[in-house]
C-alpha cells in the first residue's frame, strides 16, 4: 500500500515541567496527501481541548473543526480531531513537527481514521494549511507550518502572500487528485482480475 512519506523519530526530555520531542518528517507531496487521507475538510477551528493520553504520560490536543466544505470524504458538519502537544497546567508537552491551532483559525486539514477511533492529522504539519488573506483580498493557503508559528522561525516558508496559491485554485487541485483516485478505485472494482494496490490496478512485471 502507498502510504505517506514520513518518519516520526524519538526522543525527548523534560525541563521543568516542559517535554519537548524532536521529529523528522520526510516531505510527502500534495498527490500523496489526498491519497493517504480518509477526509479533507476545509473550515475554521471552534474548540481546541487539551488532555491526558497514553496513562497521563502524553499531553494531546482535540481540536474541532466547524466544516465550511469537505474536499474528500465526509465526518459531519463538525470534526474533532487529535494532535500530539499541548499544556495540562504547569506540565507542557511540544512536538516538534506538529501543528499547533487556535480557536478563529481557518484551514484546510488531511485527516485519517480508523474505526472508532479519534481521527488524527495526516503526515502532521504537512497535513495542515492555513488560510490567510493577501492584500489584495484574494485567500490563499500557506502549507507545512505551525499555524502559531513565528514568521521567522526555521522551517516557516517566507513566500509573500502575494504569490502563495489560491484557496479556490488549491481546493480544485485537491478535488480533481481525489477524484483521480475514485476513478481509478472504480475501474479496478469493475475489473476483478486485475491485481490492485491502494484500490489502483498495479501491472505485474516477472521477477529478476
Amino acid at each position: 500500500m502507498r502510504s505517506l512519506r514520513f518518519v516520526a523519530m524519538l526522543a525527548a526530555w523534560t525541563v521543568a515541567g516542559a517535554g519537548l520531542e524532536a521529529t523528522v518528517i520526510l516531505p510527502a507531496s500534495l498527490e500523496e496527501l489526498v491519497t493517504g487521507a480518509r477526509a479533507i475538510v476545509h473550515g475554521h477551528v471552534v474548540v481546541t481541548e487539551p488532555r491526558w493520553a497514553d496513562g497521563h504520560r502524553q499531553i494531546e490536543t482535540l481540536v474541532t473543526v466547524r466544516a465550511e466544505e469537505y474536499l474528500k470524504g465526509d465526518l459531519g458538519g463538525e470534526v474533532t480531531f487529535k494532535v500530539p502537544g499541548g499544556q495540562m497546567g504547569p506540565y507542557r508537552r511540544v512536538v516538534v513537527g506538529a501543528p499547533t491551532f487556535r480557536e478563529g483559525d481557518e484551514v484546510v486539514v488531511f485527516l485519517n481514521a480508523q474505526g472508532p477511533a479519534v481521527p488524527w492529522i495526516s503526515g502532521l504539519n504537512q497535513g495542515v494549511f492555513r488560510v490567510a488573506q493577501n492584500a489584495a483580498g484574494v485567500k490563499v493557503v500557506i502549507p507545512g507550518v505551525s499555524l502559531t508559528a513565528d514568521e521567522n522561525a526555521p522551517g516557516v516558508t517566507r513566500q509573500p502572500l502575494q504569490e502563495r496559491l489560491a484557496l479556490r485554485v488549491f481546493n480544485v487541485q485537491v478535488r480533481a487528485l481525489a477524484r483521480v483516485r475514485v476513478l481509478a478505485r472504480v475501474r479496478a472494482l469493475a475489473r476483478p482480475g486485475v491485481p490492485t494496490r491502494d484500490g489502483v490496478p498495479v501491472r505485474e512485471g516477472r521477477a529478476r
